[in-house]
């Protein structure tokens, strides 16, 4: 039977008990079937980062879409629904571990037939995976990290400090960590990390930031920590003012004469091929240590007074002999003399050298300066310092870094003797280039030779723009290139340094540990440097 009811234009066709939407004026339709009560329904997959699972069921006949209700209540109230078109949905949103209660009803149009028999369904925790790559990249201040997605971690922390050593019990050198975080959130996978003084990380230190990534599931195992491999970055260098004079400055320990080892070449052939290294990378001003010893062929004459004829391009600040310890004695600056004319020049007083023990006898070490002035009219004026601490002796009972962090000390309270401020608060700018005896490694202690210099102001030119050689140490231990080999941890251990005050950032910073030579010319590597002096001064 067929009935047609009309009202304000409109026509609503019912068939069979069905009621179909209204409709234009003779337009007809049919009721919908009703679609017969789903089967089947389970839990297929699951997105533990998604806090999803997915549940499946067969195909309902004639069903045009399906409806998915969950809850936590066994009764289904309080539901959440999902509508899907295809034989399948994501239920979202749910709590980890938890028992979700689920039907399913297929749909044709608005017509909805029964729920399906309800089940059950579990965002199922699970041991956390492997790490993927994590990175960490140069930020201002500090280091960027993010790591990728870890399977089944419902937590993430970061570690980050400037030792690469966290297993060292007892260790000097904490770390700082993140509080955990929750995986659940992308925008927890990336970090800044803030860099400080106190913990030798910023980037006067020149240190790179080591950093560790940890993953964890509280609701399968909480004390169960799955860690990536450690990465690192330097913080991003300070840039050069490029208005400013160029220096290009190297620092060499050549290994006295009379001091190599049995069976590797002396003085006479070492010679050569040390006067080759600095002459082909022809330093503004070259910092020279443990030039002593007789030289070859010249009877007593001192090895920095046959180097010195050996590089026509560099000249001597003082060849006068010194009445200290042998290797000491060869302690010496030299400097191009066609850019600079010296303006005075000296040896600082204080600098104790601590391989004699007591304290109460050890001399002062040979630790020149000069101050230097530029000869292109730019007005930049500097100090330069050639420092070479003894390695202490074992009978004090202070630790080695610290004595040599004294030596430090005494080297700032001389240096203010021969650079004092000026009417305005600023003094002359410095250029330290030197064999400091103490490795960079700051988790051995923080109160070493290198960060007490940079804590009044010294900046390591290894922090530089462009960074070269520097996986390999200074000290080669006299191994050919062929053996030098990168440290594990990325930056290689360093006893020689160029540090500056008063000048802002490096341009350049190279390890030498290739000097292209047939003969080991010495048992440290050439170090060099181009920064930039202010012409302000």
């Amino acid at each position: 039977m067929r009935r047609i009811a009309v009202a304000l234009g409109l026509t609503a066709v019912m068939l069979g008990g069905g009621v179909v939407l209204p409709g234009a004026v003779g337009v007809s339709a049919s009721a919908a079937t009703k679609p017969t009560q789903v089967t089947a329904v389970a839990q297929s997959a699951q997105d533990w980062a998604g806090k999803s699972v997915k549940v499946t069921w067969r195909t309902v006949p004639g069903a045009t879409s399906y409806v998915v209700k969950w809850s936590t209540r066994t009764d289904l109230s309080s539901p959440k629904y999902k509508d899907s078109t295809a034989i399948g949905a994501w239920m979202t949103g749910l709590a980890p571990g938890t028992t979700y209660h689920v039907t399913v009803a297929a749909k044709n149009g608005t017509t909805a037939g029964a729920w399906a028999k309800p089940v059950t369904a579990v965002l199922r925790p699970h041991a956390v995976g492997t790490f993927g790559p994590v990175t960490v990249t140069p930020a201002v201040g500090g280091v960027r990290v993010s790591i990728p997605e870890v399977a089944d971690a419902s937590d993430y922390q970061v570690r980050w400090s400037a030792g690469p050593n966290e297993n060292r019990t007892p260790d000097r050198w904490t770390a700082r960590t993140t509080p955990w975080s929750s995986a659940f959130d992308p925008a927890t996978r990336t970090w800044m990390l803030p860099t400080s003084d106190a913990d030798l990380t910023s980037v006067a230190f020149g240190n790179p930031v080591y950093v560790r990534a940890m993953a964890k599931n509280t609701y399968f195992d909480p004390a169960s920590v799955r860690k990536s491999l450690q990465v690192r970055a330097w913080p991003t260098p300070t840039v050069p003012i490029a208005a400013d004079h160029p220096l290009h400055v190297a620092s060499y320990n050549v290994l006295c004469s009379g001091c190599e080892q049995s069976g590797t070449p002396g003085w006479s052939t070492r010679a050569p091929a040390i006067a080759d290294v600095i002459r082909g990378k022809s330093p503004d001003v070259l910092t020279l240590l443990e030039a002593s010893g007789p030289a070859a062929g010249r009877g007593s004459e001192q090895a920095y007074l046959d180097l010195a004829r050996r590089l026509p391009g560099l000249r001597l600040v003082d060849a006068t002999p010194m009445t200290v310890s042998a290797s000491h004695q060869g302690n010496r600056i030299m400097y191009d003399p066609t850019k600079y004319s010296v303006v005075s020049h000296g040896v600082l007083t204080g600098i104790k050298d601590y391989e004699v023990y007591p304290a109460t006898s050890a001399p002062d070490t040979n630790t020149p300066w000069a101050q230097l002035r530029a000869t292109d009219g730019s007005g930049a004026t500097f100090i330069v310092v050639a420092p070479h601490y003894g390695i202490p002796s074992s009978s004090y009972a202070e630790p080695r870094k610290t004595l040599l962090g004294k030596n430090s000390a005494q080297l700032l309270a001389a240096l203010d003797q021969i650079n004092p401020a000026d009417s305005s608060g600023r003094r002359l700018p410095v250029v330290l280039g030197g064999d400091l005896n103490d490795n960079r490694y700051p988790e051995d202690a923080i109160d070493g030779a290198q960060p007490t210099l940079v804590r009044a102001g010294f900046y390591d030119a290894s922090a530089s723009q462009h960074r070269y050689g520097t996986g390999k140490p200074t000290y080669n231990a006299y191994l050919p290139a062929s053996r030098q080999v990168d440290d594990p941890n990325g930056d290689g251990q360093r006893i020689d340094y160029i540090l500056t005050q008063g000048i802002q950032g490096s341009d350049e910073f190279v390890n030498n540990w290739n000097p292209g030579t047939s003969t080991i010319p010495s048992d440290h590597n050439m170090i060099e440097a181009e920064v930039r002096v202010p012409t302000r001064q």
